[in-house]
């Protein structure tokens, strides 16, 4: 399985609401890379940019655009996001969201049994702890968006294409040529985030399903780690800790340069899209918000497809208009499950 990942905006606190910045993964089985090479390169044809260039949605006219997201929708793949509204994260209310962040990661160091576990513990917290407001806010939406993906993306796909699920492929958007604090930050944080996510609320698994070939990602009952017990007297549900969550993430992932990876081009134009959507830039925003739903799945508990993340504690909504494309996305969205099955 292939998912590639960009992200659109800034992420900087805004002064005003609707100030859209956006993460877009696109979720594609490897039994569709020819038909979404074919796709895009037929997209820099119309705009009369070689093959082995890369284009931007300020590239594309509306309709190319829109013609680009009808032909994606004729594939397996799957789009999923996370948005915030800069214009609703207040510094003060993100550097508190940080701080408790930071306090998390340490609160249990003393009941480590060793040194070097501890020093780890510490350097992990002072990292995040350096961050940039603006890189925390895209940090965290990322994180977001790879738990969303495990946990619903992973669900949609073993009723559709269950064998591609032995190996995942993430590929990332990277900024610079050499790897940036912001990226290290992200793979030291990301399997414990979804490590403790995943105890708090573990992956939905379907009955009946065929997890023949995911399920080389479970722990043998052998290896299955005890450091909850063992470190901090925790007794939880052998099962909740049948996904070596650690290895699911880290076992092929790399940040690339977008202009060599077709994939994570797809990524950006979607990315692009959404943020301009939920900003209502285009001519016809509805039609926008219906073609990206298309490309969306519906999500559990009655939460929308696209995931809006905020930072404050107080009850903030997104504006009518924004709300709106959000709910036109929910109902053109793909049905999770495809039969009578229940998940668990």
């Amino acid at each position: 399985m292939n998912i590639f990942i960009d992200e659109s905006g800034s992420f900087v606190n805004a002064p005003s609401v609707g100030a859209f910045n956006t993460i877009a993964a696109y979720m594609s089985p490897e039994s569709d890379r020819i038909a979404l090479q074919r796709i895009l390169v037929s997209l820099k044809r119309a705009v009369g940019a070689r093959s082995n260039s890369e284009i931007k949605l300020k590239h594309l006219s509306e309709q190319q655009y829109f013609n680009f997201l009808s032909e994606l929708s004729s594939l397996s793949g799957a789009l999923y996001a996370v948005a915030t509204d800069s214009g609703l994260n207040h510094p003060a209310e993100v550097a508190v969201h940080q701080a408790e962040q930071v306090a998390r990661i340490v609160v249990h160091k003393d009941k480590m049994h060793y040194q070097a576990a501890k020093e780890g513990l510490l350097a992990l917290s002072t990292r995040l702890a350096s961050l940039s407001p603006q890189l925390y806010v895209q940090l965290q939406c990322q994180v977001n968006l790879i738990e969303a993906i495990i946990r619903n993306g992973i669900l949609y796909f073993v009723q559709r294409k269950p064998k591609h699920l032995g190996a995942f492929r993430w590929r990332i958007d990277q900024k610079n040529s050499t790897k940036t604090e912001y990226e290290t930050a992200f793979q030291q944080v990301l399997p414990a985030y979804l490590q403790t996510i995943s105890l708090r609320d573990p992956m939905p698994m379907l009955i009946g399903a065929d997890y023949s070939a995911f399920s080389r990602f479970d722990w043998a009952p052998e290896e299955k780690p005890t450091y909850l017990r063992d470190a901090y007297g925790l007794e939880i549900n052998e099962d909740e800790l049948a996904t070596n969550i650690g290895m699911l993430v880290r076992e092929n992932l790399e940040f690339v340069d977008s202009q060599k990876n077709q994939g994570v081009q797809v990524a950006d134009l979607l990315a692009s899209g959404l943020r301009r959507c939920l900003r209502c830039e285009f001519s016809d925003n509805d039609s926008s918000a219906f073609l990206l739903g298309r490309l969306m799945v519906q999500n559990d508990k009655g939460n929308p497809p696209v995931q809006l993340l905020g930072f404050s504690k107080a009850e903030v909504t997104v504006d009518s208009q924004s709300g709106r494309m959000v709910r036109i996305m929910e109902r053109s969205a793909r049905a999770m499950l495809v039969g009578p099955r229940r998940a668990t």
